[in-house]
This record gives structure tokens, sequence and C-alpha cells, in this order.
């Protein structure tokens, strides 16, 4: 299956999504969504890093290829512009996702609720709440 931009743009939206609720509704993220391999905020950037070293979708062309094979850490050393873009990347999905979720506060709120008392909640319930929002 071949991916646009856009799909990663998305994916680094909803990577991001978790980050972006704890700032909305809690006021600022704790360090969970943040620093460890594998959290939401590293796997972003991993995201954003493939995006424009990787696939040719940044602002420059040249690919780094296959980024599993290589230590990410070591990459703001061969090209230091590099974190600058992916950096602004992230900011750009981060605060996309936070107008999502500011737009759609108050089914988020009905949805958490729902979800606490119940465990799980349908596919309908879901664009229910966010129908009866938008």
């Amino acid at each position: 299956m071949r991916r646009t931009k856009e799909h990663y743009l998305d994916l680094i939206a909803m990577t991001m999504a978790g980050m972006a609720a704890e700032e909305v509704f809690l006021g600022g993220h704790d360090d969970g969504v943040a620093g460890a391999d594998g959290s939401d905020l590293f796997e972003a950037t991993k995201t954003a890093i493939a995006l424009e070293r990787s696939y040719g979708m940044g602002e420059k062309l040249a690919s780094y290829g296959d980024l599993r094979r290589r230590h990410i850490e070591g990459l703001g050393h061969v090209d230091p512009a590099l974190l600058a873009r992916v950096d602004s990347i992230l900011q750009e999905q981060f605060d996309r996702a936070k107008n999502i979720l500011l737009r759609y506060r108050e089914a988020c709120t009905v949805l958490a609720d729902g979800l606490a008392s119940r465990l799980e909640l349908s596919g309908q319930v879901v664009l229910d709440a966010l129908d009866s929002q938008g």
C-alpha cells in the first residue's frame, strides 16, 4: 500500500493526540507521552524524520534510506537543519490535534464519562457524540 504525505501527517497528528488531550483537559502533559523509546512523542518524531529524510516528502529529496537501520540520535549531527524541520512538523500536528480536541471538547468529555462507566464504546456512540456537537 502506498502512502502520501497527508497520510503521514495524519499519523503524526493522531500519535500526538494523547499529548494534546493532556494539554487540553489537564493543562499540561506528563513524561508518559514523551521521552522514552516507544512514547507517543518518540514515535511521532520517528515518523516526521522518515517523512523528511527517508520518503522524499520534506524540504529535501535526499534519503537516508530505511531509518530502522540507523540510530536516530545521530541524525541531528548529520543534518542539523533536520531537527528544526522535524520540530516544525511536530508542532503543527500537535496544534492540529489540539484544535480538533478543542472543537469537540464537549463530545470528548461525554465520551470519556461514558467510557469510564461502561469500559467500552461502540463506534456509533462516538460518531453520534461527534455529530451532536458538529
